[in-house]
């Protein structure tokens, strides 16, 4: 099997070669020009044909896709950021990987959240505290052999180690944990896991807030449809049908209405809990669920891509005014941001006095 993956590799690889120099054969002209244009002595004629082989070589969305599906087919992987493991199982290779420099990035991170806390307690606000395990532990039964580093098998266990001294309350959701708890084709928790973590947060939270009294009810569509997981999109594969693609998981929507008391003019209590997350605040009905257990409304300040505290930076440097009146702050992270290079915002919160 690994010789005909190998050749398989090869092949594509070919192909691919001989497909830039076809189209870089009809540009003979234009390089030319290009090429005289361009200085030799400081590098610039250089610089200028790779750019112009690298807008030559990326290939046309379509084309990205049919090769990356040939790829998943015949190997199983089609994208050096996605890693598959057992049939229709996606994971991030970022979850899986050495880091280099990691365990520097996890002290400064854990001087970033000692400081956070610090913050935020002198505003009066708690903070409870929600690392989000990797997929790739949470649902190892999904793995089918796809090794894992070292570094990422011991993340979890080197955060709770490294902050036992911090002021922090901090959600457990590896024990216990409703495996698999993810999509096989996503990052992100699936309905179940999401519940799960939203009961968990929430019996973490009702220790500094007590429970509300808002009126919510949960309308589950009867009806389910395919959900393209992000993994799938990360890795070239939306739009391609098995076996160019995993099988899509399956979802339905589902919509939390809340009724507010009095009548229309009435003034409505501000949120006094925050969600300053990541996608996977925004994901799967984590919200909406976490709401319905607290019996109040949270307000929702997470955002993509926000990593380790991108989210609760944002509102403490750019968005003081949104934490007036607020008692709690849930700020919930992935793992999988830990060991990575602090961010600029990161680098510029820890700078401040």
């Amino acid at each position: 099997m690994r010789k005909f993956n190998t050749m398989a590799f090869l092949i594509v690889v070919m192909g691919g070669a001989l497909l830039l120099a076809w189209r870089l054969s009809g540009e003979a002209d234009a390089l030319g020009r290009l090429l005289r244009q361009a200085s030799w002595r400081d590098g610039a004629a250089t610089q200028a044909l790779d750019r112009r082989v690298e807008e030559l070589a990326a290939p046309a969305p379509a084309v990205r896709r049919v090769i990356n599906g040939v790829l998943y087919a015949v190997t199983g992987d089609a994208d050096p950021q996605v890693r598959s493991g057992c049939p229709g199982w996606l994971f991030l290779t970022e979850e899986l990987v050495e880091t280099p420099g990691g365990e520097h990035n996890l002290e400064r991170r854990v001087a970033l959240a000692r400081k956070l806390a610090a913050d935020l307690a002198r505003r009066g606000i708690a903070v409870v505290s929600v690392p989000v395990p990797d997929k790739a532990e949470q649902a190892a039964s999904g793995l089918c052999g796809l090794p894992v580093s070292r570094q990422a098998r011991g993340r979890r266990l080197a955060w709770q180690q490294a902050s036992a001294g911090l002021a922090l309350r901090q959600v457990d959701l590896h024990d216990g944990w409703v495996a698999p708890g993810y999509w096989r084709t996503d990052t992100h928790w699936n309905r179940d896991g999401a519940k799960f973590a939203a009961h968990r947060v929430a019996a973490a939270a009702l220790a500094y807030v007590p429970a509300g009294d808002v009126t919510m009810r949960l309308s589950v569509a009867a009806r389910s449809g395919a959900r393209i997981g992000d993994l799938t999109r990360l890795a070239g594969l939306a739009g391609n049908v098995p076996p160019f693609a995993p099988r899509p998981d399956l979802d339905h929507n589902e919509t939390l209405d809340i009724h507010h008391g009095g009548g229309l003019l009435d003034d409505v209590a501000a949120p006094t809990v925050v969600l300053a997350g990541s996608s996977y605040s925004l994901n799967s009905g984590f919200a909406d669920y976490l709401q319905l257990a607290m019996k109040q409304e949270i307000a929702q300040q997470s955002r993509v891509g926000s990593g380790f505290a991108g989210s609760a930076i944002e509102l403490l440097r750019h968005h003081p005014e949104r934490l007036q009146g607020v008692r709690l702050l849930i700020w919930e992270w992935p793992l999988r941001s830990l060991y990575q290079p602090l961010t600029d915002d990161e680098n510029a919160y820890l700078a401040q006095p």
